[in-house]
C-alpha cells in the first residue's frame, strides 16, 4: 500500500487503548476459573491415586486383639483347692481387645519339678475350635511351651464329659507329665480349660483331675445362663475322696454331719 507523503496517518483514538485493554483483562478474567478448574481436577486424580492402594491395604490388614492385665479383682469365679493351695496359688484377670475376659488360676510353677494346676476361664463369644485348638491357643498366650496329644477317654466332671488330652511341660529338671483338658458351653458363652501335672513323669490321676475341675465355683456373676450351668453342674457333683494329709478331714456341716448344701458361692 503506498502512501504518499503528503497524506496524513491515523492514529487510534485515545478512547480505543482503554477499550482494548478491559477487553484483554476480561479475556483473562474469563478463563482463569478454566485454567483452575483443570488444574484442580488433574491434581487431585494425581493426589488420589496413590491414596487408594494405601486405605485397601489398611482394610486388609488383620489386626491382632491384645491381651492387658486388669489390676483390679472383679472376679466372677473362684478355685476352692485345699490340695492345692500349698503349693501356692495366684489369681490373674486379663481382658482381650475384642472383649474376651479372662481368668487364671495357677496353683505352683510350671517350671520347677513340683506338681502343678491350672484352671483358665474365658467369657465372651469366642470362635469354634476344637479342644486340642483351644488348649493350644491358651498354652500359647499365657507362655508355655508343651506338648499336646489328643486323649480319647473324657474327663467326667460336674460340668459333664471334658475332652483331654495327654500334655508334656518341661520343668528345670526334667519333664513333668500332665492331662489337659477343655470344655465349651456356647448358651453360656464360656470356655473352660486347664491341666494338673505331677512333678515327673508319672502318669496323672484322672480322679485328682476330676475333684479340681469340680472346686470351681461363682462368686458373684449376674449372668443368667452362666448361673444356671454352674446350678446344673452343683446338682450333678459327686463327692471327692477325703485328701491323704493329717491336716485334712472330710468337710461335713453342723447339723449332726449331714452332708453339706448345694454350693454356688465361697463358704
Amino acid at each position: 500500500m503506498r502512501t504518499t507523503v503528503g497524506e496524513a496517518v491515523r492514529l487510534p483514538d485515545r478512547r480505543t487503548t482503554p477499550a482494548l485493554l478491559a477487553l484483554c483483562a476480561f479475556a483473562v478474567m474469563a478463563s482463569l476459573p478454566v485454567v483452575l478448574l483443570w488444574g484442580f481436577a488433574g491434581g487431585s486424580s494425581a493426589l488420589t491415586e496413590p491414596i487408594r492402594p494405601s486405605i485397601a491395604a489398611e482394610d486388609a490388614t488383620d489386626l491382632q486383639p491384645v491381651w492387658r492385665a486388669v489390676t483390679a479383682r472383679h472376679a466372677g469365679f473362684d478355685v476352692d483347692a485345699p490340695r492345692w493351695r500349698p503349693l501356692g496359688q495366684e489369681v490373674s484377670l486379663f481382658r482381650r481387645s475384642d472383649g474376651l475376659a479372662r481368668e487364671v488360676f495357677r496353683f505352683g510353677l510350671a517350671e520347677d519339678s513340683r506338681r502343678h494346676a491350672a484352671l483358665v476361664i474365658d467369657r465372651s463369644d469366642i470362635p469354634a475350635a476344637t479342644p486340642a485348638a483351644d488348649l493350644g491357643a491358651v498354652l500359647a498366650e499365657l507362655g508355655l511351651s508343651a506338648t499336646l496329644n489328643a486323649n480319647p477317654l473324657p474327663l467326667a466332671t460336674k460340668f459333664g464329659p471334658m475332652a483331654t488330652a495327654d500334655m508334656t511341660l518341661e520343668s528345670e529338671e526334667s519333664s513333668k507329665s500332665c492331662l489337659a483338658f477343655a470344655l465349651r458351653d456356647g448358651d453360656a458363652g464360656i470356655r473352660l480349660s486347664g491341666w494338673v501335672c505331677n512333678g515327673g513323669p508319672e502318669i496323672v490321676s484322672r480322679q485328682d483331675a476330676s475333684c479340681f475341675v469340680d472346686r470351681l465355683f461363682t462368686v458373684g456373676v449376674r449372668d443368667a445362663a452362666i448361673a444356671a450351668l454352674f446350678a446344673r453342674a452343683e446338682l450333678a457333683r459327686l463327692p471327692c475322696p477325703a485328701a491323704t494329709t493329717p491336716a485334712a478331714s472330710p468337710v461335713v456341716s453342723d447339723r449332726g454331719g449331714r452332708p453339706m448344701p448345694l454350693r454356688l458361692n465361697r463358704l
